[in-house]
């Protein structure tokens, strides 16, 4: 039987630690050998700030980029997941311990125009002390083997 972890892969892509005056540095993806990314935020100390996110896409890794369209995120705390209209393809990191979780198929990348590579972007907070993560789970590597090769 296949296990979740050789058809997936988890990356880091922004380490826990307080973005106060910086935004989130994040790892590109490589989407070749997938189907489908998730993104997942997780927010700890949250002292008031409000960080824009959106999901890029690239022709390379930290190539000229431009916006990934989605319409909906989950949001919620503990194992609450509550479906969220995106506004303009954004939405905003704003509160303590929270999840916020964005799912986007590569069918909805410009794969045509060979924009092949993701990554998602969290402005700065401000001067605030807020605190986050943020973790990419590909999906659907179509690999049968213990290790599946590198995305970043």
């Amino acid at each position: 039987m296949q296990q979740l972890t050789q058809i997936s892969k988890t990356v880091v892509v922004s380490v826990p630690k307080d973005y106060s005056d910086a935004a989130a540095t994040t790892e590109w993806i490589n989407m070749k050998l997938a189907d489908k990314i998730r993104f997942v935020i997780v927010t700890g100390a949250w002292a008031g700030g409000t960080s824009a996110v959106t999901v890029l896409q690239a022709t390379s890794d930290g190539g000229s980029s431009k916006a990934v369209s989605f319409a909906e995120y989950y949001t919620g705390t503990g194992d609450t997941q509550t479906r969220t209209t995106a506004t303009s393809n954004t939405f905003t990191l704003a509160a303590a311990s929270t999840k916020y979780i964005i799912e986007i198929p590569v069918a909805d990348m410009d794969v045509s125009g060979g924009y092949d590579w993701i990554a998602i972007a969290a402005a700065t907070p401000g001067t605030n002390a807020d605190l986050y993560c943020i973790i990419a789970e590909v999906y659907q590597l179509g690999f049968e083997t213990l290790s599946a090769p590198t995305t970043i």
